[in-house]
């Protein structure tokens, strides 16, 4: 007889993984076996199986951010993504993803030292095109547009004045279609707020915050062709860690007033950017190496040297300042082998997010519990994991092989 195929199924008591027996469970959480209790059921998460890598790069992937061809959409990853990367050699790439493989759409050598962050966003309209941030060792800060009627990155503004070390976190928000705002730190704790221009190489801005005098930049062609770009001040500038901030994330439903940032102090804190203020601070044990926060809230990952995921509740009451520090389990199990280097959030699952690590895997998480759904080998054994991306339903990782690889999931 023809048999349907096995579904596997998890199991949650009190909102906690079932990975015990149901007494065990009851007794942990604390529930009376006198009373029935609830147990909930739903299909297991799929494990990541590679689909796709690209070609090997000139050096290490160091950064990477993806925008997903359908925005919102459950399937948008595995349709097709616009990925991009930053690597040691300073050069930005572009990617077309899909299950067909990763194929290079353009390169710019956009900086001379080793690129440390990258972000994008993506477009609302057909007109507009993708902007991507990008810092570097260098201490440049800049943003490239990508149109996709000529799969090219052309640069679109230059932002100088804010930084006088190594930028090594950034983000970028579009508050309404006309207003994008972008906050990067640096290596000495230093954190800066921009207003992206809108028209970038071909028009001009009457943003107080841009130059009425333009930046002449070479394209990386051989031709030599100056083009005239932006050159951007701060809005805001203010130094707000006592070291390396290494992660950077805009609060949920703040409209870009509140930036929730963590740094090599120790430390994760809540600034309100109009009052210039942090509203709230919390303390660690371990330097943050990395930090994503869930797409519907404002908890928080945060990634360490010391083979462990933290979690944080960075919630804040705006009128009185208050905040909490917890949620329901503050620390995953350790189970990487070496120094987490990135962690990301699912863009559609407020319960899921994933790691990669110097021990070269990438490990899918699930918050309600503290040992890892799923464990991949992403790189060769000796490779580093550096960066990854969280697109719908798809993983993308780049380290020191050089090479993008692809995961559905």
């Amino acid at each position: 007889e023809d048999r349907l195929p096995s579904l596997p199924f998890d199991f949650l008591v009190n909102g906690r993984y079932l990975r015990t027996g149901i007494e065990a469970a009851a007794r942990r959480e604390g529930l009376s076996l006198e009373t029935a209790v609830k147990v909930h059921y739903f299909p297991a998460a799929k494990a990541p199986t590679g689909r796709g890598e690209s070609e090997e790069m000139p050096d290490w992937i160091t950064a990477m951010s993806s925008c997903s061809a359908a925005e919102g959409s459950a399937s948008g990853g595995v349709n097709g993504d616009k990925l991009f990367t930053g690597c040691a050699d300073g050069a930005v790439r572009a990617f077309s993803c899909s299950n067909d493989g990763v194929s290079e759409l353009g390169t710019v050598t956009a900086h001379s030292g080793p690129v440390k962050c990258i972000a994008s966003l993506p477009p609302t309209s057909d007109d507009c095109p993708i902007l991507v941030a990008s810092g570097s060792v260098d201490q440049t800060l800049l943003i490239h547009a990508v149109d996709d009627s000529e799969k090219k990155l052309a640069l679109h503004s230059v932002f100088s004045g804010g930084h006088s070390s190594s930028i090594c976190s950034v983000a970028l928000l579009r508050k309404s279609d006309d207003d994008v705002v972008m906050t990067s730190g640096d290596w000495n704790g230093g954190l800066s707020v921009w207003k992206v221009p809108k028209g970038g190489a071909s028009s001009s801005s009457s943003s107080s915050s841009v130059k009425a005098s333009k930046k002449k930049q070479k394209t990386s062609s051989s031709t030599s062709t100056d083009i005239e770009v932006e050159e951007v001040q701060p809005i805001i500038s203010v130094n707000a860690h006592a070291s390396n901030i290494s992660g950077i994330a805009y609060t949920h439903g703040s409209n870009g007033r509140n930036v929730i940032t963590g740094s090599w102090d120790n430390s994760l804190k809540v600034y309100d950017m109009e009052r210039q203020d942090c509203i709230l601070t919390l303390n660690g044990s371990r330097v943050v190496t990395a930090l994503g926060r869930c797409h519907n809230s404002d908890v928080v990952a945060s990634a360490h040297p010391d083979c462990t995921v933290r979690l944080w509740d960075m919630r804040v009451n705006i009128k009185n300042g208050a905040g909490s520090n917890s949620v329901s389990d503050t620390t995953l199990k350790p189970s990487h082998k070496a120094w987490v280097s990135d962690v990301q959030w699912s863009p559609i699952d407020p319960y899921v997010l994933a790691t990669t690590s110097h021990d070269g895997t990438v490990k899918v998480w699930d918050i309600r519990s503290s040992l890892p759904l799923h464990t991949v080998r992403a790189h060769p054994k000796g490779g580093k994991g550096l960066c990854i991306a969280y697109s719908n339903g798809v993983i993308y990782s780049g380290g020191t092989d050089c090479v993008v690889k692809r995961f559905v999931c």
